[in-house]
């Protein structure tokens, strides 16, 4: 009777044991110089710029900017995975400067010199936005075509 109970608390204590032996990276919040490459994207009069740290390959981070029409003005972090041509990840942001932060999910499909934005079906879980995985993104609708230019400081 008492092995019974015994067997979730031992089976949560595995799980906790093979999670914490997992190889610990330490987090990049500053994008090296070296490393960044810059691009900006013009759709009518909403601009973007998008400044990414490629020194690892793998993990991205990056700042990004929105300016919509001078009215809504956007400004953030991305990270995220580069899974061969595609990054997808998150970004937070904060709008018109105020305090208050937000999380969208973010994909951006390489080719050459340009990373185009895709838009995808999005869901709400716990407060924060993921892509819906059964729906594919689509990059044909992409308002943003951002194309790589010289990082300006």
């Amino acid at each position: 009777m008492k092995i019974n109970r015994l067997i979730p608390f031992v089976a949560v204590l595995i799980i906790l044991f093979f999670f914490s032996c997992k190889e610990k990276r330490p987090i990049k919040t500053k994008i090296d110089k070296k490393f960044a490459v810059c691009y900006i994207a013009i759709d009518k009069t909403d601009t973007a710029w998008l400044k990414i740290d490629t020194a690892d390959r793998k993990h991205i981070l990056g700042e990004m900017i929105f300016n919509y029409h001078n009215e809504k003005h956007y400004k953030g972090l991305i990270k995220g995975l580069m899974n061969g041509d595609t990054l997808k990840g998150d970004y937070t942001f904060r709008l018109n400067g105020i305090d208050k932060w937000y999380r969208n999910p973010i994909a951006l499909l390489k080719n050459e010199h340009t990373l185009t934005m895709g838009v995808g079906e999005i869901y709400i879980l716990w407060g924060s936005g993921f892509f819906l995985n059964s729906v594919p993104i689509d990059y044909d609708k992409g308002r943003f075509v951002f194309k790589q230019t010289d990082c300006k400081d």
